[in-house]
């Protein structure tokens, strides 16, 4: 016959690597006493030694980061009120100062309309989100090349074609001409930049459209 107590031991070492492996920990907080009951790997995900510590309510809120406090009370408050579980990702400042970024779900335990217990699970999401991130990045780059080139191609063909012609009319001495093409490539040449840089919104104070280095033309 097997020891019960040799196989609780063997399956909360199961759940404790399961936990290490998805990088996920769980919480069971007590709210009349205040007593929050972690895993081991919750502990290892905000920086510290398994059980190395209380983690009352208070102490988590100040690892969140100061940014996503109020949000994250506010979902938790809503939950307390309702009973209704809740799904939230936000970030924490770890005992070593990284910042990481959670996917923590949890549910109220409510006797007689009163919270009682908060549990849940919190998985680092970390790698996904700064992956993402990094995905972001490249597109932005990507569109942002894009949009050199394209409008590389609509100078040379608006402003360089329409600059060319014009001086092919001045040694004809086809003075109206001249204007025209001018004229034509100035408005190429405004609508380009107005793609490139967006419409000005808004009042444009002294100094603002002044290069910080001079133009030169070429002689």
């Amino acid at each position: 016959m097997s020891d019960p107590e040799a196989a609780l031991q063997d399956l909360q070492a199961r759940v404790d690597n399961a936990q290490q492996l998805a990088n996920m920990g769980d919480y069971d907080w007590h709210v009349p006493t205040d007593t929050n009951i972690w895993s081991d790997q919750l502990y290892r995900i905000f920086g510290y030694e398994p059980q190395s510590r209380d983690m009352g309510y208070a102490t988590y809120m100040e690892h969140c980061h100061p940014d996503d406090r109020e949000t994250i009370t506010r979902i938790h408050q809503h939950s307390y009120a309702s009973g209704e579980p809740f799904r939230i990702t936000h970030r924490i400042i770890r005992a070593d100062g990284q910042v990481r970024h959670l996917l923590c779900n949890g549910e109220v335990v409510l006797e007689d309309g009163v919270p009682v217990r908060l549990r849940g699970t919190a998985i680092d999401i970390t790698d996904r989100v700064l992956a993402d991130e990094e995905r972001e990045r490249h597109a932005a780059r990507a569109h942002a090349e894009q949009t050199r080139r394209q409008a590389a191609l609509e100078i040379n063909d608006s402003v360089v074609q329409g600059l060319t012609a014009a001086l092919y009319a001045l040694e004809l001495e086809e003075t109206e001409a001249v204007r025209d093409y001018v004229r034509r490539t100035l408005d190429s040449a405004r609508g380009i930049i107005t793609d490139l840089v967006g419409p000005i919104e808004g009042p444009v104070a002294a100094g603002d459209l002044v290069r910080t280095s001079p133009s030169a033309l070429p002689g």
